[in-house]
């Protein structure tokens, strides 16, 4: 399977389905774990690099994502509350609200009561955009294609 394949089937595709499903949770934790996998794709290292976490999550939020979120990784706090959690509790961080635009709870990555409010739908589309530039960089060739266990 091609990197950009994969990209579409698996992050994108299953992505949009969560949300059209309106498994909001789901969507969270493909997202904070996908990240990762942008980034893996933008280094240099084979995909199953061993300690390559931090290091890749950030990469793709410095080089994929906008100003907002690249603010929040001062003290790895992006990492910390959003892939960490996801990943080893299967929950937010303490320090994340997680809701949908339907709640109306107020403004993508808000900061209220502490706590940053992150709106699943925004999300997801800066996933998006994100996943978008990866793909448009592997069909430039500016990415090399990287070796997949997946067929």
């Amino acid at each position: 399977m091609r990197n950009e394949d994969f990209i579409k089937q698996r992050l994108l595709n299953e992505c949009q389905s969560l949300i059209d499903a309106k498994f909001y949770f789901p969507v969270f934790f493909l997202i904070s774990q996908g990240i990762e996998t942008l980034g893996a794709f933008l280094d240099k290292k084979p995909l199953a690099a061993k300690a390559q976490s931090k290091k890749r999550f950030h990469l793709a939020i410095h080089q994929l994502f906008d100003h907002q979120y690249q603010e929040l990784t001062h003290n790895d706090w992006l990492y910390k509350q959003f892939r960490c959690h996801a990943s080893h509790l299967s929950i937010p961080g303490t320090f994340i609200i997680l809701a949908s635009k339907i709640e109306n709870k107020g403004h993508h990555l808000q900061f209220l009561n502490g706590k940053r409010l992150f709106i699943i739908e925004n999300l997801a589309t800066d996933f998006k955009k994100a996943c978008m530039k990866v793909i448009q960089m592997l069909k430039h060739e500016e990415l090399e294609q990287k070796p997949m266990a997946l067929t």
